[in-house]
């Protein structure tokens, strides 16, 4: 499952940066951009994260998690 980075900015400036669930995302995005009209200078900018891979150690207890490794892709705004 992949969740969401929303970036909010007014003129160009950073205001919030959101991290967001798939499950949210819907309804998060229409309430930030009700109340965050284009018309008055504000733009979302939308990254979805998706796992990449994982990184794991076996040892003598089994496996472990060591990490994991994301990609970043940009979601476009809706004109």
């Amino acid at each position: 499952m992949s969740d969401y980075r929303i970036s909010l900015r007014r003129d160009e400036v950073l205001l919030a940066e959101l991290s967001v669930s798939q499950a949210r995302y819907v309804e998060m995005t229409r309430e930030l951009r009700k109340r965050f009209p284009r018309e008055e200078g504000f733009t979302l900018h939308i990254e979805r994260r998706r796992e990449l891979r994982r990184i794991l150690e076996q040892g003598p207890d089994g496996l472990r998690l060591l990490g994991i490794e994301y990609r970043h892709e940009e979601v476009s705004e809706p004109a």
